[in-house]
């Protein structure tokens, strides 16, 4: 296989300027153990770039993605064990004091599962992503029936973030750090045309978080 002329032309130019830029930086964090100050879990989604929206350095955030952004309820965990195994070693290892849930609009994900779930003839052949957006089901049937289908899908796209939380509080070891104030659960949706992020408040509404 061939290294594409993109990623030669690309690694050129970071390891000339930007590396060298913050070349103290990698050289210190290469000595030092990380010690990231949030878990970001976000979607796989190219759109989506979490290190330039929140203005991350070398070791700021322990980043995981997966379509949808979905946290997998106790009862699924084997559908992602991935996910779990990453949210446990952020916590239980690197003790990282954030976790943030970062979804989005026009999440790819979401809008499949909306469309598969109001119709089962939407589904197409995929043998893992159908397995894995199954876990959206609970935040599908918390959808307002008098919405439009736009609203309908942002909504979903927000609940989605909202039942992720919750399922993340049916874990022991989560549960415990959030109880004893060791870890501070976020979540953030992020709109991709204007750059809005809205925030989840104590009262379970999203709002502007400028």
């Amino acid at each position: 296989m061939e290294i594409p002329k993109f990623l030669i032309e690309r690694y050129q130019f970071w390891k000339k300027n930007t590396f060298e830029d913050y070349k103290g930086i990698y050289e210190q964090s290469s000595k030092n153990p990380q010690k990231p100050i949030a878990m970001i879990i976000t979607c796989c989604d190219s759109r989506i770039l979490e290190n330039t929206i929140f203005g991350g350095s070398v070791g700021d955030y322990f980043i995981h993605r997966n379509i949808a952004n979905i946290v997998p309820p106790k009862n699924a965990k084997d559908q992602n064990i991935q996910t779990l195994s990453a949210i446990e070693y952020a916590l239980k290892v690197l003790k990282t004091p954030n976790l943030i849930i970062l979804g989005h609009s026009n999440c790819g994900g979401v809008e499949y599962s909306y469309k598969t779930l109001i119709d089962k003839k939407n589904t197409k052949d995929f043998e893992y992503i159908n397995q894995w957006i199954s876990c959206l089901k609970n935040s599908y049937n918390n959808i307002p029936k008098d919405f439009s289908e736009t609203e309908k899908i942002i909504f979903f796209e927000q609940e989605n973030i909202r039942q992720s939380i919750k399922n993340l509080y049916e874990y022991d070891f989560i549960d415990k750090l959030i109880n004893e104030n060791k870890l501070n659960v976020i979540g953030l949706w992020y709109q991709i045309n204007s750059g809005l992020i809205k925030f989840l408040d104590n009262n379970d509404n999203f709002i502007d978080l400028d």
